[in-house]
């Protein structure tokens, strides 16, 4: 089955979108006027890195299907 454009939408403006999530420790906290404030560590301990394709509309591409990438 080849697909050429979104199935939920059909538009062709389909992108790859990417989330970098970086954990970093939290060494110290106090309280503040209205809320806490935490302190963080400058150096991430863990990064992880997510990517899914969307269309211009934000239909995700199915989990279920999955996708190949290639880099043009």
């Amino acid at each position: 089955m080849e697909i050429s454009a979104c199935p939920a939408c059909g538009t062709d403006d389909i992108r790859l979108e990417t989330t970098d999530i970086a954990t970093h420790k939290i060494v110290s906290w106090r309280a503040g006027d209205t809320r806490p404030v935490f302190v963080a560590s400058k150096d991430a301990i863990e990064t992880t890195s997510t990517s899914r394709v969307v269309c211009v509309n934000d239909h995700a591409h199915p989990d279920r299907v999955g996708f190949d990438l290639e880099w043009a």
